[in-house]
Order: C-alpha cells, then sequence, then structure tokens
C-alpha cells in the first residue's frame, strides 16, 4: 500500500482551498518582488491538433483524458492510469491525478474556472498562450487561461525543483495544443 498517496489529493485540495470563496476570480495582484520575465520550457513531445479538433476544457467530460499515461511518461516520468478527481465546492474543481508508477510523485491535470490565471507567481510562456507557475515546497503548478476556463498542472514530489516546473510546463504546453484557447 502506498503510503504517500493522499499528498497529491492533499495538494490539490489545498491549492484549492486557498483561493477566493465566492468562486470569484481572484483580485488583480500587484506587481512584487517574486514577478519575473517569463520563462519558456519545450516539450519533449508535441502534437499538432488541428484548430476544428481541439475541445473546450469545461466540455471535456473526463480530464483523465486529455493526456495518456504513456505521453506522461515521455513529458516527465513513468505513471499508472489517471484517477479522476473532484474536489473543494464553490465551485468545485474537476482533476485528474497520475501517481508515478514507482514512486512518489504525482501529475495533477485540473480545471479551475475562469480568472484563475494569474493564481502563479512567475509568468510561463506555454506555445501560444501566456501563464503562470508557482513552486512550493512539494510541487509546482501551472495555470494558463483557455476559453471558459484555467487549465491546471501540478507535478508533485518529496521536494519539489525546478524539475517539477519544467516537467509542469511541459505538460501544460502539451494539453494546451488539443484545447480551444
Amino acid at each position: 500500500m502506498r503510503r504517500l498517496g493522499w499528498i497529491p489529493v492533499l495538494v490539490w485540495l489545498l491549492s484549492s482551498c486557498a483561493q477566493p470563496p465566492t468562486g470569484a476570480p481572484p483580485s488583480a495582484q500587484p506587481s512584487s518582488p517574486e514577478r519575473t520575465p517569463a520563462t519558456t520550457v519545450a516539450p519533449s513531445i508535441t502534437r499538432d491538433v488541428p484548430p476544428e479538433q481541439r475541445r473546450r476544457l469545461a466540455d471535456v467530460p473526463q480530464l483523465c483524458d486529455l493526456v495518456s499515461p504513456q505521453e506522461l511518461g515521455e513529458l516527465a516520468f513513468p505513471v499508472d492510469p489517471g484517477r479522476p478527481r473532484d474536489t473543494g465546492f464553490n465551485p468545485p474543481v474537476r482533476g485528474c491525478t497520475y501517481q508515478e508508477t514507482n514512486g512518489s510523485r504525482s501529475v495533477l491535470i485540473g480545471q479551475q474556472p475562469t480568472g484563475y490565471a494569474a493564481l502563479g507567481r512567475t509568468e510561463v510562456e506555454l506555445g501560444a498562450v501566456p501563464g503562470t507557475r508557482t513552486l512550493n515546497a512539494g510541487d509546482c503548478t501551472v495555470f494558463a487561461g483557455v476559453s471558459g476556463a484555467v487549465l491546471q498542472v501540478s507535478v508533485t514530489a518529496d521536494e519539489a525543483t525546478s524539475e517539477q516546473c519544467d516537467a509542469a510546463q511541459g505538460i501544460a504546453q502539451y494539453v494546451l495544443a488539443g484545447l480551444v484557447v
């Protein structure tokens, strides 16, 4: 039995609880010393989805359908099949968690309400879509505004580093290629 299997759920729950309680978008954040110029990461694999085949994030029935475990294995590390997760309330946050096959790391792909794209501290470039990211002790999370929602990609580790941020950015960029932005 995995002793640390609850960590991704806790990270996701804490990230969704730290948001404004009414479902309203966060207020504009003033510039702070933590804001840095946008960073760019090239994902290890790419895909080209014709515009007419892209889907709105809010219309995707299961977020686990956005990326396969094999694709995540190439973008980050080998993972088990994803498990759908809904956490929080007002509104609930939809997501999918992929646990590392032989380890304690995980990937969370989630959907936040419109307006939450600026939750990160560092601006990042995700191809044609700007985003933000936040590096915490146990995870790195990337947010990207898309049509009708915000894509959230979190990569967790016992001690998160820029490696988790690079993986989260690459995964976000890969997923964004299949979404209406």
